[in-house]
């Protein structure tokens, strides 16, 4: 079986978030639009599409008409982070750990620029965990889930 995630399923994810994000609700992308958006054959977007609403990550429309005039409702919000839209715990940790390292180079007291590396140093290891954790919370939190 091929592996498809690259160079069919993703391409066309990422073209739905960025044309529903474009629209911001004006208007649905049909299949064709993001067969040329993706630069893929419809025959191929018809298929990523079904297999992407296979795992809740799009919800599509299906008209009457072809597969070209099928179109995306929505996407997840997984859907978002997987195109990089939204980040991820482990994003958000990421930037934490190098914000408080930036501050720590700024920082002229040297006590405040040694506990800014301290914390900027567990966030990148040790407490990596935990704040994934405290991250995953946050972010399913502030988006409702």
């Amino acid at each position: 079986m091929e592996n498809t995630w690259a160079s069919r399923d993703l391409p066309v994810l990422n073209a739905a978030v960025k044309y529903l994000d474009d629209a911001a609700g004006a208007s649905f992308p049909e299949l064709r639009d993001l067969a040329e958006l993706a630069q893929l054959e419809v025959s191929d977007v018809s298929k990523a599409a079904l297999a992407l609403e296979s795992d809740h990550l799009l919800e599509l429309g299906k008209s009457s008409g072809g597969v070209g005039t099928w179109y995306v409702k929505q996407v997840s919000g997984n859907a978002r982070r997987l195109v990089g839209q939204w980040p991820t715990a482990e994003q958000f940790v990421d930037e934490v750990a190098q914000r408080l390292q930036a501050a720590a180079d700024e920082e002229p007291d040297p006590e405040r620029r040694g506990r800014l590396r301290e914390l900027a140093s567990s966030a990148g290891d040790v407490a990596r965990n935990v704040f994934v954790d405290v991250a995953t919370s946050v972010i399913s939190r502030q988006m409702g889930v």
